[in-house]
């Protein structure tokens, strides 16, 4: 079985280079996705206010002769993505996830992960920032809380719409702190000062830079080892993931 709707619209849009009507089409399907549900053909060319045969390209692009295909296929993975979820994050071990972190204080660290996710169910909408292979392991995470109802994407500097907003939760992934200079020298971190964010990298030597826009900072073990670093951005992710899920959902009642 291959990936489920959300996911081939994720991996798109994290991909493309271009800023153009199937751009607009995917981040209004991802900033709308419990409403998608609902959304009839005309309701999604009002409120996108995208023209419907560069939505109707796209859904052809996707495979789909149609509108009505597209969304019956959207909502029949909505329901089997919500069961896989249900699944997988009531099965799971936190320590375990920990023990590939590999960082010592599991107390202090557990605390930062509940706090983190506790932002991350108040934000508006959470953005993520790094280099092309380490952010797309997040594509399973982004699957995921934008299935719960939050507008998750991946940071675009092409994209005129994306400046951060009171409201954001910003994750960095960089294993050696370039993809955090890069942005940096094109956006500041002033920019972030209205904003909730984590960086998760192996480069110790960021703790030394003046990095006050950074509330959550993970400084793992390893010499920039893409591997192990990999595997640490997972295990953190999925740690976020079970945690919100099991704190915002299954306790919350809104399942």
């Amino acid at each position: 079985m291959g990936d489920i709707l959300l996911s081939r619209i994720i991996k798109y849009l994290n991909g493309t280079l271009f800023y153009d009507g199937y751009y607009q089409f995917c981040t209004f399907v991802i900033a709308n996705y419990k409403k998608m549900i609902e959304y009839d053909f005309k309701q999604v060319c009002t409120e996108s206010a995208i023209d419907p045969r560069v939505i109707n390209s796209f859904l052809n692009y996707l495979g789909f002769n149609n509108y009505e295909e597209f969304h019956e296929k959207l909502v029949a993975d909505d329901i089997l993505r919500n069961d896989q979820i249900r699944a997988r994050m009531l099965s799971i071990s936190y320590r375990d996830l920990f023990k590939m972190i590999e960082v010592n204080d599991y107390d202090s660290f557990m605390d930062s992960i509940v706090s983190i996710c506790h932002d991350i169910y108040r934000a508006k909408r959470i953005v993520i920032v790094g280099g092309l292979f380490p952010s797309s392991i997040a594509v399973e995470f982004q699957t995921d809380l934008i299935t719960l109802g939050k507008n998750v994407i991946q940071y675009h500097a092409y994209d005129p719409d994306n400046n951060f907003k009171d409201g954001d939760f910003v994750v960095f992934f960089t294993s050696t702190g370039r993809s955090l200079r890069d942005f940096i020298q094109k956006k500041s971190l002033a920019q972030l000062q209205c904003c909730n964010t984590m960086l998760i990298t192996q480069n110790r030597l960021l703790e030394n830079e003046n990095l006050k826009e950074i509330k959550y900072f993970f400084s793992l073990p390893g010499k920039f080892d893409g591997i192990s670093f990999n595997y640490q951005i997972m295990a953190i992710l999925d740690m976020i993931r079970i945690i919100y899920y099991q704190e915002y959902f299954v306790e919350a009642g809104n399942l």
